[in-house]
Protein backbone atom coordinates (compact mmCIF):
# COMPACT_ATOMS: atom_id res chain seq x y z
CA UNK A 1 0.00 0.00 0.00
CA UNK A 2 1.49 3.34 -0.80
CA UNK A 3 1.21 6.26 0.73
CA UNK A 4 2.77 9.81 1.10
CA UNK A 5 3.98 12.30 -1.47
CA UNK A 6 5.56 12.30 -4.57
CA UNK A 7 7.73 15.16 -5.95
CA UNK A 8 8.29 14.61 -9.46
CA UNK A 9 11.47 16.04 -11.96
CA UNK A 10 11.58 15.58 -15.26
CA UNK A 11 10.87 13.20 -18.36
CA UNK A 12 9.09 9.70 -17.87
CA UNK A 13 9.96 8.17 -20.93
CA UNK A 14 13.75 9.12 -20.71
CA UNK A 15 13.60 7.37 -16.98
CA UNK A 16 15.61 9.37 -16.13
CA UNK A 17 13.18 11.87 -14.06
CA UNK A 18 13.68 12.63 -10.14
CA UNK A 19 11.17 12.09 -7.87
CA UNK A 20 10.87 13.65 -4.28
CA UNK A 21 8.81 11.74 -1.46
CA UNK A 22 7.68 14.24 1.16
CA UNK A 23 4.95 13.06 3.49
CA UNK A 24 4.91 16.45 5.68
CA UNK A 25 3.54 18.27 2.52
CA UNK A 26 1.08 15.64 1.72
CA UNK A 27 -1.81 18.18 3.51
CA UNK A 28 -1.12 21.23 1.57
CA UNK A 29 -0.58 19.91 -1.87
CA UNK A 30 -4.17 19.34 -3.54
CA UNK A 31 -2.48 16.89 -6.45
CA UNK A 32 -3.58 13.41 -5.54
CA UNK A 33 -1.68 10.74 -7.14
CA UNK A 34 -4.07 7.70 -7.62
CA UNK A 35 -2.73 4.34 -9.10
CA UNK A 36 -4.46 2.16 -11.74
CA UNK A 37 -2.48 -1.10 -10.79
CA UNK A 38 -2.75 -3.35 -8.20
CA UNK A 39 -1.05 -2.16 -5.05
CA UNK A 40 2.14 -3.88 -5.18
CA UNK A 41 0.75 -5.52 -1.09
CA UNK A 42 -1.09 -8.29 -3.68
CA UNK A 43 1.44 -9.83 -4.37
CA UNK A 44 3.47 -10.48 -1.03
CA UNK A 45 3.26 -13.44 0.88
CA UNK A 46 1.17 -11.95 4.08
CA UNK A 47 -1.64 -10.16 1.49
CA UNK A 48 -4.34 -11.82 3.18
CA UNK A 49 -3.51 -11.12 6.87
CA UNK A 50 -2.44 -7.69 5.82
CA UNK A 51 -5.71 -6.63 4.57
CA UNK A 52 -7.52 -8.35 7.50
CA UNK A 53 -5.60 -6.51 9.60
CA UNK A 54 -5.82 -3.20 8.05
CA UNK A 55 -9.73 -4.05 7.19
CA UNK A 56 -11.41 -4.58 10.36
CA UNK A 57 -14.63 -5.21 9.58
CA UNK A 58 -14.27 -7.16 6.37
CA UNK A 59 -16.27 -10.34 6.15
CA UNK A 60 -14.61 -11.84 2.82
CA UNK A 61 -11.53 -11.53 1.27
CA UNK A 62 -11.43 -13.38 -1.85
CA UNK A 63 -14.00 -15.17 -1.56
CA UNK A 64 -12.98 -16.47 1.81
CA UNK A 65 -14.80 -15.64 4.35
CA UNK A 66 -13.23 -14.21 7.62
CA UNK A 67 -13.36 -15.83 11.29
CA UNK A 68 -12.28 -14.98 14.79
CA UNK A 69 -9.29 -17.40 14.28
CA UNK A 70 -8.80 -15.71 10.62
CA UNK A 71 -8.13 -12.57 12.69
CA UNK A 72 -6.18 -13.64 15.16
CA UNK A 73 -3.56 -15.36 13.26
CA UNK A 74 -3.45 -11.87 10.81
CA UNK A 75 -3.06 -10.00 14.11
CA UNK A 76 0.13 -12.32 14.93
CA UNK A 77 1.44 -12.07 11.32
CA UNK A 78 0.65 -8.65 11.01
CA UNK A 79 2.99 -7.62 14.44
CA UNK A 80 5.33 -9.50 12.95
CA UNK A 81 6.03 -8.58 9.44
CA UNK A 82 4.62 -5.03 9.21
CA UNK A 83 4.39 -1.60 10.68
CA UNK A 84 0.72 0.11 10.94
CA UNK A 85 2.50 3.80 12.00
CA UNK A 86 6.12 4.40 12.52
CA UNK A 87 8.00 4.36 15.81
CA UNK A 88 5.33 1.42 16.88
CA UNK A 89 2.82 4.01 17.08
CA UNK A 90 -0.79 1.64 17.76
CA UNK A 91 -3.09 4.95 16.86
CA UNK A 92 -3.22 7.85 14.85
CA UNK A 93 -3.11 11.47 16.33
CA UNK A 94 -3.65 14.52 14.39
CA UNK A 95 -0.48 16.78 13.59
CA UNK A 96 -2.31 19.54 15.77
CA UNK A 97 -3.05 17.67 18.75
CA UNK A 98 0.98 16.63 18.59
CA UNK A 99 2.03 20.32 18.74
CA UNK A 100 -0.35 21.20 21.17
CA UNK A 101 1.22 18.15 23.14
CA UNK A 102 4.73 19.90 22.76
CA UNK A 103 3.90 23.58 23.34
CA UNK A 104 1.98 22.31 26.73
CA UNK A 105 5.02 19.87 27.58
CA UNK A 106 1.92 17.15 28.40
CA UNK A 107 2.90 13.88 27.78
CA UNK A 108 0.95 12.39 24.59
CA UNK A 109 -1.74 11.03 24.87
CA UNK A 110 -3.37 7.99 22.49
CA UNK A 111 -7.45 7.68 22.54
CA UNK A 112 -8.44 4.31 22.83
CA UNK A 113 -10.62 2.72 20.00
CA UNK A 114 -12.92 1.49 22.38
CA UNK A 115 -12.74 3.91 24.96
CA UNK A 116 -13.34 7.50 24.93
CA UNK A 117 -10.70 7.95 27.84
CA UNK A 118 -7.38 9.01 27.23
CA UNK A 119 -3.95 7.07 28.73
CA UNK A 120 -0.62 8.15 28.98
CA UNK A 121 2.01 6.76 25.79
CA UNK A 122 4.54 4.48 26.91
CA UNK A 123 6.87 5.88 24.36
CA UNK A 124 8.67 8.28 26.88
CA UNK A 125 10.23 11.21 26.61
CA UNK A 126 13.17 10.91 25.11
CA UNK A 127 14.46 14.06 22.74
CA UNK A 128 12.96 12.29 19.65
CA UNK A 129 9.82 11.78 21.03
CA UNK A 130 7.58 14.95 19.32
CA UNK A 131 9.69 14.72 16.11
CA UNK A 132 8.85 10.72 15.91
CA UNK A 133 5.23 11.37 16.79
CA UNK A 134 5.16 14.24 14.31
CA UNK A 135 6.22 11.97 11.76
CA UNK A 136 4.03 9.19 12.42
CA UNK A 137 0.70 11.53 12.72
CA UNK A 138 1.68 13.22 9.26
CA UNK A 139 2.15 9.20 7.78
CA UNK A 140 -1.58 8.48 9.25
CA UNK A 141 -2.95 11.33 7.78
CA UNK A 142 -2.19 10.49 4.37
CA UNK A 143 -3.68 7.68 1.73
CA UNK A 144 -1.98 8.20 -1.63
CA UNK A 145 1.63 9.35 -2.58
CA UNK A 146 1.50 12.91 -4.57
CA UNK A 147 2.98 13.60 -7.76
CA UNK A 148 4.83 17.15 -8.11
CA UNK A 149 7.88 18.47 -10.10
CA UNK A 150 10.73 19.89 -7.46
CA UNK A 151 12.32 21.81 -10.91
CA UNK A 152 11.67 20.65 -14.68
CA UNK A 153 15.71 19.82 -15.70
CA UNK A 154 14.69 17.35 -18.50
CA UNK A 155 13.47 20.13 -20.71
CA UNK A 156 16.44 22.51 -20.23
CA UNK A 157 18.96 22.73 -23.08
CA UNK A 158 21.96 22.43 -23.13
CA UNK A 159 25.02 24.02 -25.13
CA UNK A 160 24.71 21.33 -28.16
CA UNK A 161 20.72 21.79 -27.76
CA UNK A 162 20.08 18.86 -26.02
CA UNK A 163 17.76 18.16 -22.99
CA UNK A 164 19.59 17.70 -19.31
CA UNK A 165 19.63 13.83 -18.72
CA UNK A 166 20.10 13.97 -14.61
CA UNK A 167 21.95 10.37 -13.94
CA UNK A 168 23.07 10.92 -10.24
CA UNK A 169 22.69 13.20 -7.52
CA UNK A 170 22.92 14.33 -3.76
CA UNK A 171 22.28 15.94 -1.37
CA UNK A 172 24.04 19.49 -0.29
CA UNK A 173 25.65 18.29 3.78
CA UNK A 174 24.51 21.27 5.48
CA UNK A 175 22.47 23.51 3.33
CA UNK A 176 19.25 22.23 2.78
CA UNK A 177 18.06 23.88 -0.34
CA UNK A 178 21.15 22.69 -2.66
CA UNK A 179 21.44 19.32 -4.08
CA UNK A 180 23.89 18.54 -6.95
CA UNK A 181 23.23 16.29 -9.88
CA UNK A 182 25.15 14.63 -12.85
CA UNK A 183 24.21 14.06 -15.92
CA UNK A 184 24.33 10.87 -18.66
CA UNK A 185 26.56 13.72 -21.31
CA UNK A 186 29.06 14.76 -18.52
CA UNK A 187 27.28 17.42 -16.75
CA UNK A 188 27.24 18.82 -13.27
CA UNK A 189 24.19 20.83 -12.10
CA UNK A 190 23.23 22.73 -9.12
CA UNK A 191 19.82 23.28 -7.69
CA UNK A 192 17.97 24.71 -5.33
CA UNK A 193 15.19 22.34 -5.30
CA UNK A 194 13.27 23.85 -2.95
CA UNK A 195 12.45 27.09 -5.44
CA UNK A 196 13.27 24.51 -8.78
CA UNK A 197 16.24 26.86 -9.92
CA UNK A 198 19.79 26.52 -11.07
CA UNK A 199 21.91 27.83 -8.96
CA UNK A 200 25.44 26.94 -11.49
CA UNK A 201 26.49 24.63 -14.34
CA UNK A 202 29.28 22.95 -15.00
CA UNK A 203 29.73 22.11 -18.90
CA UNK A 204 30.82 18.27 -19.37
CA UNK A 205 34.76 18.15 -20.71
CA UNK A 206 34.22 17.54 -23.77
CA UNK A 207 34.84 13.63 -24.31
CA UNK A 208 31.71 11.26 -23.98
CA UNK A 209 31.11 10.38 -20.45
CA UNK A 210 27.91 9.99 -17.82
CA UNK A 211 28.50 11.62 -14.15
CA UNK A 212 28.26 8.39 -11.90
CA UNK A 213 29.70 9.94 -8.92
CA UNK A 214 28.98 12.36 -6.88
CA UNK A 215 30.08 13.74 -3.34
CA UNK A 216 30.37 16.86 -1.56
CA UNK A 217 32.87 17.78 0.87
CA UNK A 218 31.70 18.58 4.54
CA UNK A 219 34.15 20.82 6.16
CA UNK A 220 34.34 23.19 2.90
CA UNK A 221 30.89 23.27 1.65
CA UNK A 222 31.25 24.79 -1.54
CA UNK A 223 33.58 21.80 -2.86
CA UNK A 224 32.15 19.07 -4.87
CA UNK A 225 33.92 16.19 -5.97
CA UNK A 226 32.50 14.31 -9.48
CA UNK A 227 33.75 11.55 -11.26
CA UNK A 228 32.81 9.94 -14.50
CA UNK A 229 32.99 6.35 -15.90
CA UNK A 230 35.75 6.83 -18.11
CA UNK A 231 37.46 7.68 -15.46
CA UNK A 232 37.77 11.67 -15.05
CA UNK A 233 38.13 12.65 -11.41
CA UNK A 234 37.66 16.46 -10.42
CA UNK A 235 36.84 18.65 -7.77
CA UNK A 236 34.84 21.67 -7.96
CA UNK A 237 34.37 25.19 -6.25
CA UNK A 238 30.14 25.89 -6.93
CA UNK A 239 30.99 29.33 -6.04
CA UNK A 240 32.72 29.76 -8.88
CA UNK A 241 30.37 27.22 -11.17
CA UNK A 242 28.69 29.84 -13.99
CA UNK A 243 24.62 30.03 -14.01
CA UNK A 244 23.17 28.73 -17.18
CA UNK A 245 24.24 30.66 -19.96
CA UNK A 246 27.33 32.25 -18.61
CA UNK A 247 30.96 32.05 -20.59
CA UNK A 248 32.55 28.42 -19.93
CA UNK A 249 35.32 29.10 -22.52
CA UNK A 250 37.78 28.81 -20.04
CA UNK A 251 38.01 25.98 -16.68
CA UNK A 252 38.21 27.57 -13.58
CA UNK A 253 41.25 27.85 -11.78
CA UNK A 254 39.61 26.23 -8.75
CA UNK A 255 39.13 23.15 -10.11
CA UNK A 256 41.12 20.68 -8.97
CA UNK A 257 41.99 17.30 -11.23
CA UNK A 258 43.26 14.25 -10.30
CA UNK A 259 44.79 10.90 -11.86
CA UNK A 260 42.45 9.06 -13.93
CA UNK A 261 40.70 6.06 -12.34
CA UNK A 262 39.56 3.24 -15.36
CA UNK A 263 35.82 1.93 -15.34
CA UNK A 264 35.08 4.70 -12.47
CA UNK A 265 31.37 3.69 -10.59
CA UNK A 266 31.73 5.27 -6.82
CA UNK A 267 33.47 8.20 -4.92
CA UNK A 268 33.58 9.01 -1.63
CA UNK A 269 35.36 11.80 0.51
CA UNK A 270 36.55 10.98 4.61
CA UNK A 271 35.48 12.70 7.48
CA UNK A 272 38.79 14.38 7.08
CA UNK A 273 38.00 15.77 3.59
CA UNK A 274 41.62 15.37 2.73
CA UNK A 275 41.52 11.86 1.10
CA UNK A 276 38.82 10.35 -1.74
CA UNK A 277 37.98 7.09 -2.18
CA UNK A 278 37.81 5.76 -5.75
CA UNK A 279 36.01 2.09 -6.83
CA UNK A 280 34.85 0.96 -10.35
CA UNK A 281 34.13 -2.04 -12.70
CA UNK A 282 37.58 -3.72 -11.68
CA UNK A 283 39.03 -5.48 -9.08
CA UNK A 284 40.91 -2.03 -7.73
CA UNK A 285 40.39 0.71 -5.42
CA UNK A 286 42.26 3.84 -5.45
CA UNK A 287 42.94 6.72 -2.60
CA UNK A 288 43.65 10.69 -3.98
CA UNK A 289 45.07 13.41 -1.86
CA UNK A 290 42.17 15.94 -2.13
CA UNK A 291 44.74 19.17 -1.97
CA UNK A 292 47.56 17.78 -4.72
CA UNK A 293 45.11 15.64 -6.79
CA UNK A 294 48.07 12.93 -6.70
CA UNK A 295 46.90 9.14 -6.30
CA UNK A 296 48.23 8.16 -2.69
CA UNK A 297 47.77 4.53 -3.10
CA UNK A 298 46.50 1.62 -5.40
CA UNK A 299 45.17 -1.35 -4.19
CA UNK A 300 44.60 -4.31 -6.76
CA UNK A 301 42.36 -7.68 -5.89
CA UNK A 302 40.80 -6.31 -2.94
CA UNK A 303 37.82 -8.56 -4.26
CA UNK A 304 37.30 -11.49 -6.99
CA UNK A 305 35.01 -9.51 -8.85
CA UNK A 306 34.00 -5.80 -9.74
CA UNK A 307 33.64 -3.18 -7.12
CA UNK A 308 30.97 -1.45 -7.53
CA UNK A 309 30.99 0.75 -4.31
CA UNK A 310 33.60 1.74 -1.43
CA UNK A 311 32.76 4.00 1.16
CA UNK A 312 34.45 5.52 4.11
CA UNK A 313 32.78 5.80 7.44
CA UNK A 314 31.43 8.74 8.78
CA UNK A 315 33.42 9.47 11.49
CA UNK A 316 36.73 7.45 11.05
CA UNK A 317 38.95 9.37 8.57
CA UNK A 318 40.74 5.72 7.79
CA UNK A 319 37.79 3.07 8.20
CA UNK A 320 36.23 2.39 4.69
CA UNK A 321 34.12 -0.76 3.60
CA UNK A 322 34.03 -2.35 -0.06
CA UNK A 323 30.92 -4.26 -2.07
CA UNK A 324 31.69 -6.11 -4.61
CA UNK A 325 29.89 -8.57 -6.92
CA UNK A 326 31.55 -11.51 -6.23
CA UNK A 327 29.27 -11.48 -3.35
CA UNK A 328 31.34 -10.33 -0.28
CA UNK A 329 31.35 -7.08 1.79
CA UNK A 330 34.78 -6.04 2.88
CA UNK A 331 36.05 -3.79 5.96
CA UNK A 332 39.27 -2.06 5.86
CA UNK A 333 42.23 0.01 7.65
CA UNK A 334 44.30 2.58 5.72
CA UNK A 335 46.38 2.48 9.39
CA UNK A 336 47.06 -1.17 8.90
CA UNK A 337 47.98 -1.15 4.96
CA UNK A 338 44.97 -3.19 4.07
CA UNK A 339 45.87 -6.38 2.83
CA UNK A 340 43.93 -8.11 4.76
CA UNK A 341 40.66 -6.59 5.47
CA UNK A 342 39.34 -6.34 9.03
CA UNK A 343 36.39 -8.87 8.18
CA UNK A 344 34.10 -9.97 5.54
CA UNK A 345 30.61 -10.89 4.83
CA UNK A 346 28.50 -12.30 2.50
CA UNK A 347 26.01 -12.68 0.28
CA UNK A 348 24.24 -14.87 -1.78
CA UNK A 349 23.76 -12.30 -3.90
CA UNK A 350 26.36 -10.11 -5.95
CA UNK A 351 26.06 -6.81 -3.89
CA UNK A 352 25.24 -4.03 -5.84
CA UNK A 353 26.23 -1.38 -2.32
CA UNK A 354 27.21 -0.99 0.79
CA UNK A 355 26.58 2.52 3.50
CA UNK A 356 26.78 3.07 6.58
CA UNK A 357 24.59 4.19 9.04
CA UNK A 358 25.08 7.95 10.05
CA UNK A 359 26.12 6.18 13.62
CA UNK A 360 28.59 4.26 11.89
CA UNK A 361 26.96 1.48 14.33
CA UNK A 362 25.76 -0.66 11.31
CA UNK A 363 26.51 -1.11 7.69
CA UNK A 364 23.11 -1.66 4.77
CA UNK A 365 23.87 -3.88 2.39
CA UNK A 366 22.41 -4.32 -1.37
CA UNK A 367 22.46 -7.45 -3.48
CA UNK A 368 20.99 -7.95 -6.71
CA UNK A 369 17.18 -9.04 -6.69
CA UNK A 370 16.22 -7.68 -3.72
CA UNK A 371 18.47 -9.36 -0.80
CA UNK A 372 18.94 -6.46 1.84
CA UNK A 373 20.62 -6.45 5.21
CA UNK A 374 21.96 -4.71 7.90
CA UNK A 375 25.29 -5.61 9.38
CA UNK A 376 26.70 -4.80 12.78
CA UNK A 377 29.99 -2.53 11.47
CA UNK A 378 32.21 -3.61 14.73
CA UNK A 379 32.15 -7.11 12.77
CA UNK A 380 30.22 -7.89 10.19
CA UNK A 381 27.13 -9.88 12.34
CA UNK A 382 24.02 -10.11 10.93
CA UNK A 383 21.60 -7.63 12.55
CA UNK A 384 18.37 -7.60 10.15
CA UNK A 385 17.29 -9.40 7.13
CA UNK A 386 14.58 -7.32 5.17
CA UNK A 387 13.35 -10.32 4.07
CA UNK A 388 11.91 -8.61 0.83
CA UNK A 389 10.97 -10.92 -1.88
CA UNK A 390 12.87 -11.51 -4.70
CA UNK A 391 11.48 -11.18 -8.84
CA UNK A 392 14.41 -13.98 -10.08
CA UNK A 393 16.04 -11.67 -11.92
CA UNK A 394 19.61 -11.49 -12.58
CA UNK A 395 19.21 -7.91 -13.57
CA UNK A 396 17.09 -6.62 -10.63
CA UNK A 397 20.11 -4.37 -9.41
CA UNK A 398 18.85 -3.01 -5.69
CA UNK A 399 19.82 0.69 -3.99
CA UNK A 400 19.08 1.02 -0.29
CA UNK A 401 19.50 4.02 1.84
CA UNK A 402 18.58 4.88 5.68
CA UNK A 403 16.25 7.40 6.11
CA UNK A 404 15.22 9.47 9.24
CA UNK A 405 18.49 9.13 10.88
CA UNK A 406 19.39 4.82 10.81
CA UNK A 407 15.47 4.52 12.47
CA UNK A 408 14.11 3.35 8.55
CA UNK A 409 15.77 2.36 4.73
CA UNK A 410 14.32 2.65 1.75
CA UNK A 411 14.92 0.24 -0.93
CA UNK A 412 14.07 0.01 -4.32
CA UNK A 413 15.06 -1.90 -7.37
CA UNK A 414 15.73 -1.00 -11.16
CA UNK A 415 13.02 -3.85 -12.77
CA UNK A 416 10.16 -2.81 -9.90
CA UNK A 417 8.13 0.12 -9.98
CA UNK A 418 8.19 0.43 -5.89
CA UNK A 419 9.81 1.86 -3.43
CA UNK A 420 9.95 -0.13 -0.39
CA UNK A 421 9.85 1.77 3.53
CA UNK A 422 11.28 -0.99 6.51
CA UNK A 423 12.26 -0.30 9.95
CA UNK A 424 16.06 -0.40 10.23
CA UNK A 425 15.77 -2.64 13.29
CA UNK A 426 12.91 -5.13 13.45
CA UNK A 427 12.80 -5.16 9.51
CA UNK A 428 9.35 -4.78 9.80
CA UNK A 429 7.34 -3.00 6.68
CA UNK A 430 6.33 0.78 6.90
CA UNK A 431 5.39 1.41 3.01
CA UNK A 432 5.52 0.58 -0.42
CA UNK A 433 5.70 2.88 -2.64
CA UNK A 434 4.07 2.16 -5.74
CA UNK A 435 5.74 4.71 -8.94
CA UNK A 436 3.55 5.46 -11.67
CA UNK A 437 3.08 8.54 -14.60
CA UNK A 438 -0.25 9.05 -13.86
CA UNK A 439 -0.63 10.72 -17.27
CA UNK A 440 0.30 7.67 -19.37
CA UNK A 441 -0.17 5.23 -16.87
CA UNK A 442 3.16 4.12 -17.51
CA UNK A 443 5.57 2.61 -14.86
CA UNK A 444 8.35 4.14 -13.60
CA UNK A 445 11.58 2.16 -12.04
CA UNK A 446 14.50 3.40 -9.58
CA UNK A 447 18.05 4.07 -10.91
CA UNK A 448 18.82 5.76 -7.61
CA UNK A 449 17.62 7.22 -4.23
CA UNK A 450 18.21 9.28 -1.49
CA UNK A 451 16.78 10.05 2.42
CA UNK A 452 16.65 13.85 2.58
CA UNK A 453 19.15 14.54 5.34
CA UNK A 454 17.22 17.43 6.70
CA UNK A 455 13.35 16.41 6.24
CA UNK A 456 11.78 13.28 8.38
CA UNK A 457 10.24 10.81 5.93
CA UNK A 458 11.09 12.23 3.04
CA UNK A 459 13.34 10.93 0.20
CA UNK A 460 14.51 12.00 -3.59
CA UNK A 461 14.19 9.11 -6.52
CA UNK A 462 16.45 9.23 -9.96
CA UNK A 463 13.86 6.93 -12.27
Amino acid sequence: VAFGELHVQGNYEARESTIKWNSADALITSKQYISHHPSPICFEKHYREFMIVLLPRLGVLDNLPIGNLDRETASTVFSRHYEFLPYKRQYKESVVSVLQTRETGMSTMHRQKSSRLKQPSSHGKSQYMYSRSLCAAKLGSTAWPLLNPISDVSHIATERGQSLRPRQFEYHPSNSSLMAYGTLDGEVVVINHEKGNIVGYIPSSGAHNSILGLCWLKRYPSKLLAGSDIGSLRLYDINHALPRGGNHSHRSSSTVTFDYFEHLTSVHVNSADDQILTSGYSKKVAVYDICTGKRLQLFTDMHREPINVAKFSNHSPSIFVTSSFDHNVKMWDLRQKPVQPCYSASSSRGNVMVCFSPDDLYLLVSAVDNEVKQLLAADGRLQTDFGIASTGSAHNYTRSYYINGRDYIISGSCDEPVIRICCAQTGRRLKDVYLEDKDSRGLMYVQSLRGDPFRVSSLLLNI
